[in-house]
């Protein structure tokens, strides 16, 4: 197992896509921290129902970014050998198929949570030294953090699934970028508009930002905390399930 992960490893940093996908969210991560800071100095005498003030806003916009990012790059890692033929090579080298797959799942995961660890790392960076009033790093926001990496994974799974699912990087990507940051919205803005409820507790965007928001963002559009980061956790299993049942009946002859 420990060669076809050195494998996996390998065929991710042979291509520029990895270090490419994770330019964005580190720009991101700066800028958004920085102008949070600066907000949250100014705005210093109101008070902020959220842990760590206005400045923790930064962190949210960093990590929303990083999902979508470490998705697709879940999708093209767990898609593109699909599309040049490398699969059948690898599925050759292995004594299962199931041992690839779980290899270039784990592998995927290891390089979102480095993704999220260092976004994590620069927005904090960024909210100590624009901040005029220091940051306390409290038990919520270590909490926050935490469940931030958590989902940053997931979403790595969520994009690798569907690479694995549609034997393509292309068409998982798409999707990605177009449901995650608008798409979810206006499919629950349509499915409550014709009177068939309120769906936005149990899709994944919502229940990220249920998941992440440790449970100081209440409302009736997002899954309760405690529930909400198996709720996301669900998602992740069931598309990168999915994915993987599909790659092992796969014809790639």
């Amino acid at each position: 197992m420990t060669t076809l992960i050195t494998s996996e490893i390998r065929k991710v940093t042979t291509l520029k896509f990895w270090w490419a996908l994770a330019i964005p969210p580190v720009f991101v991560g700066i800028c958004a921290s920085a102008i949070a800071a600066s907000i949250a100095n100014s705005t210093s005498d109101y008070e902020f129902e959220l842990s760590g003030g206005f400045g923790i806003v930064g962190l949210y916009v960093a990590l929303g970014f990083t999902m979508m990012f470490v998705a697709v790059f879940g999708a093209v890692n767990g898609g593109t050998e699909f599309r040049y033929d490398t699969i059948t090579t690898s599925f050759l080298t292995s004594t299962s198929r199931d041992r690839v797959i779980a290899a270039k799942l784990g592998v995927t995961a290891l390089f979102a949570l480095g993704y999220g660890l260092l976004v994590e790392i620069v927005s904090l960076v960024c909210l100590l030294l624009f901040s005029s009033e220091p940051f306390v790093l409290s038990g919520a926001v270590i909490g926050m953090l935490a469940m931030g990496l958590f989902a940053v994974v997931v979403w790595s799974l969520i994009g690798a699934g569907l690479g694995l699912l549609m034997g393509s990087p292309t068409w998982p990507a798409i999707i990605i970028v177009a449901w995650y940051p608008i798409g979810e919205l206006v499919a629950t803005s349509i499915v409550s508009g014709i009177g068939l409820g309120n769906i936005s507790v149990v899709t994944p965007s919502a229940v990220t930002l249920a998941t992440v928001s440790v449970g100081e963002v209440e409302s009736e559009f997002f899954m309760p905390w405690p529930v909400a980061p198996f709720g996301l956790l669900v998602w992740g299993l069931a598309i990168a399930g999915v994915g993987w049942l599909r790659t092992r009946e796969r014809d790639i002859s």
